[in-house]
């Protein structure tokens, strides 16, 4: 698993439209750790929590942090 991967997941659903939509309309957290890896991505929760911290500006990060405390990953 890779930090780096994390990082290229959080700037590909930036811009990424049908990719973001797959993610945010999964069924539930499994179905969207599922979407992510069958995209091609291979990081952890804690690599993602770190990559939120690093790669995104203030707003972005607020958005994130939110979805991540609601265990939405």
């Amino acid at each position: 698993m890779s930090q780096q991967s994390a990082i290229d997941f959080l700037q590909k659903i930036k811009s990424d439209n049908e990719l973001s939509e797959k993610v945010n309309n999964a069924q539930n957290k499994d179905a969207r750790w599922e979407v992510i890896r069958g995209a091609g991505f291979d990081f952890t929760r804690d690599e993602l929590d770190h990559t939120t911290v690093e790669a995104l500006n203030h707003f972005e990060r607020w958005s994130w942090e939110a979805k991540l405390l609601a265990d939405w990953l």
